[in-house]
């Protein structure tokens, strides 16, 4: 604090008469010696009569130095009854007068030990000479043995102790202090006080910081403690042989670190010496100034659209949104797990999202390891946010909260979370404290947006599904990275069938449409065997975010398998559909991939439909077509005007038969009771042929 009598300059202006003209402020006659002092102005002005030194005003200034604190500046409060004082004093003078000790803090060293003072020290040791004292991590005494009377210590006894002596070697020489009625005053060394970004140039130096703990992460060696102020972040590592450091201190907690400045590979680090919980209103004071920063950091960067685009100006203001949200999360160590959709549209959606937040990782974190625990890509086999996916994030998070005091995570659904169907699974995620957001293409149901904290749709601003999840989530990345990413939006229309203004990404990539396709393809063929796994290193050395020379090789190997098993499995597939022409000219095409086909292999029910409607659509101008299993139901259509989500809920009315499902307007899916499959089929070939 400083001294509020002189404000912290260690001097006070005193305003006197002046000795020259006693303060008449005129002068008839003035003392040569000082001529060799004024200026040609004040020289002038004692010719006209009027005093030079003081400007014919009688009075001057003068500094004096302080006498509340002595010329330092500065102040503080007793440590023991918190009365005011000055200078460089801990204790007022009454306290000076009572029995006390003091606690030297882990960051003092020995320019802190002060002889004939009594500390407290802990027994760490006892030997033929005496008995070791330890005052704090960095300070070791000896009571001599000659000095302990008949004082019996054991080890780890809290004993009060006086200095003696401090030899040239470091030594301190103690001698017990005989009473224990004392009252003890914690001592802390004084440091200078710095903002995280003045860190770099005091590396090797001690200094202290102020600010509110991210993340707490217990290692084999040191906890580190990620510590954020409104300039920045940094990992302060508190060394306590493989157990957890300062257990009392965890995320959230607003803290004081003093610690060596010291650089671990390119990032700094702290190596703490000494940490303390803050309370009250100098807490309240950090977390406000760090929110506030906040607030100016996550802004994104608007770079303009890849395409120009009526939808996507629509949506720009919520795609803004969503990536303060990201950089946010990020800044805060909050972990962030992107559900996407298996197939290629879904892959490139997530894919663009953690390229962009691994980036801003690696720009303001200072964890190297952050990379591995806070953005979290995973892989969703069902179009929606289904039950089993999130009892596993569900678990995940809170062993890591556990373990780490790690937050609860900020969810984003892409390629799923728009149908009514992702409620529960939502819901569950947000009783427990997580955020959730979607970024999807297909057709949303209106319940669903008061469980999420944004939610990007085309279908929203009046757009449809050409504008795929990989397009909308490579534009949000890009609000947050200046990485190349036009091969995933591209990838993304191809394989999903987008048209529309939304194939200029297609000419924006530089790829053309096959290969762009044997991309999405080999994503497809990839991700089947690899089920659950998101898989980072392979798929992104399939979109080129790896060797490129490798690439062009899996690709062109994984792709040109999947054909061929496309092509086998068409050839059993083909003789088993039935086509009937519908009273409203609707060719409507039946699958029986359950014996059509061959179960737990590439292609999936789903693919392989779209691949045998593919082949009837150039035969038919207005045709669906219907590839069905023991209880669940896939279709595709071309030149219909179907309504999937309307026609799902219709029939989960009409039928005690389970159904669900969903997707967009045009193609999707359902599922039902096995028993139940005929009577579901037939009602959805009635609501077909009545479109």
């Amino acid at each position: 604090m400083a001294c509020d009598f002189c404000e912290g300059r260690g001097y006070v202006e005193v305003e006197e008469d002046c000795r020259v003209c006693g303060g008449s402020g005129k002068s008839r006659s003035f003392d040569p010696k000082i001529t060799s002092e004024l200026s040609d102005e004040q020289l002038k002005m004692f010719l006209q009569g009027i005093c030079g030194v003081c400007m014919g005003s009688g009075k001057v200034k003068r500094m004096n130095l302080c006498s509340n604190c002595n010329g330092t500046g500065k102040a503080g409060k007793c440590r023991i009854c918190g009365k005011s004082v000055y200078g460089d004093r801990e204790l007022c003078g009454d306290c000076r007068k009572k029995p006390h000790a003091y606690l030297l803090r882990n960051s003092c060293g020995l320019e802190e030990i002060k002889l004939n003072r009594i500390y407290v020290g802990r027994v760490t040791g006892i030997t033929d000479i005496g008995v070791f004292v330890n005052l704090n991590k960095r300070l070791r005494g000896l009571i001599h043995k000659r000095n302990l009377r008949n004082l019996k210590l054991n080890e780890n006894d809290e004993v009060f102790v006086k200095v003696e002596g401090i030899r040239t070697t470091g030594e301190i020489d103690l001698s017990p202090a005989g009473r224990r009625d004392f009252t003890v005053v914690e001592v802390s060394k004084s440091v200078p006080l710095l903002k995280i970004s003045q860190l770099e140039t005091f590396i090797g130096k001690m200094a202290e910081i102020r600010g509110k703990v991210e993340h707490v992460k217990l290692t084999g060696g040191p906890t580190i403690f990620t510590v954020m102020d409104e300039t920045g972040l940094v990992n302060c590592a508190a060394f306590e042989a493989g157990e957890r450091a300062y257990p009392g201190i965890n995320s959230g907690d607003a803290v004081r670190v003093i610690g060596i400045v010291k650089r671990r590979d390119t990032k700094l680090q702290l190596e703490v010496l000494d940490m303390e919980r803050l309370l009250g209103s100098e807490a309240t004071q950090i977390e406000k100034s760090i929110e506030r920063e906040i607030i100016k950091k996550v802004k994104p960067e608007f770079k303009g659209f890849m395409i120009e685009s009526r939808v996507l100006e629509a949506l720009k203001d919520g795609m803004m949104n969503v990536a303060g949200e990201l950089k946010k999360a990020i800044l805060e160590s909050r972990p962030v797990i992107i559900r996407h959709h298996w197939d290629a549209d879904g892959v490139c959606g997530g894919v663009a999202l953690e390229i962009a937040l691994l980036d801003y990782i690696e720009q303001v974190h200072p964890d190297p390891d952050a990379k591995n625990y806070l953005v979290r890509r995973k892989v969703s086999r069902a179009p929606f946010y289904e039950l089993e996916d999130v009892v596993k994030d569900l678990d995940e998070s809170l062993e890591d909260m556990v373990k780490f005091g790690d937050k609860m995570p900020l969810v984003v659904l892409v390629d799923n979370g728009s149908g009514i169907e992702d409620i529960p699974a939502i819901e569950q995620m947000l009783i427990f404290g997580a955020d959730v957001l979607t970024i999807d293409h297909h057709f949303p149901c209106e319940e669903v947006d008061r469980y999420l904290l944004h939610h990007i749709n085309p279908y929203r601003v009046g757009g449809d599904s050409n504008y795929t999840s990989g397009i909308l989530c490579t534009e949000i990345a890009r609000m947050i990275t200046d990485r190349d990413l036009k091969i995933l939006p591209a990838v993304s229309v191809v394989a999903d069938r987008a048209e529309g203004e939304v194939e200029k990404y297609i000419e924006l990539s530089g790829f053309e449409r096959e290969v762009l396709h044997n991309i999405g393809l080999a994503l497809e063929f990839e991700g089947f065997y690899l089920r659950f796994r998101s898989a980072t290193q392979i798929v992104h050395e399939i979109l080129g975010f790896g060797r490129k020379d490798r690439m062009q090789k899996l690709v062109n190997t994984l792709s040109s398998h999947a054909k061929r098993a496309i092509e086998n499995n068409l050839k059993t597939a083909l003789d088993g559909v039935k086509i009937q022409i519908l009273p409203n000219g609707i060719a409507l095409a039946a699958l029986d991939v359950e014996n059509y086909a061959k179960k737990f292999t590439f292609p999936p029910p789903g693919k392989l439909t779209g691949e045998v409607h593919d082949r009837l659509k150039k035969q038919y101008e207005r045709i669906v077509t219907v590839g069905y299993g023991p209880d669940f139901a896939v279709i595709r259509s071309e030149g219909v005007n179907l309504d999937i989500p309307r026609i799902v809920r219709e029939l989960q009315e009409e039928i005690n038969a389970g159904v669900d499902g969903g997707g967009h307007l045009v193609v999707g899916s359902l599922k039902f009771i096995q028993a139940k499959r005929k009577e579901v089929l037939a009602r959805l070939a009635a609501k077909i042929g009545n479109v």
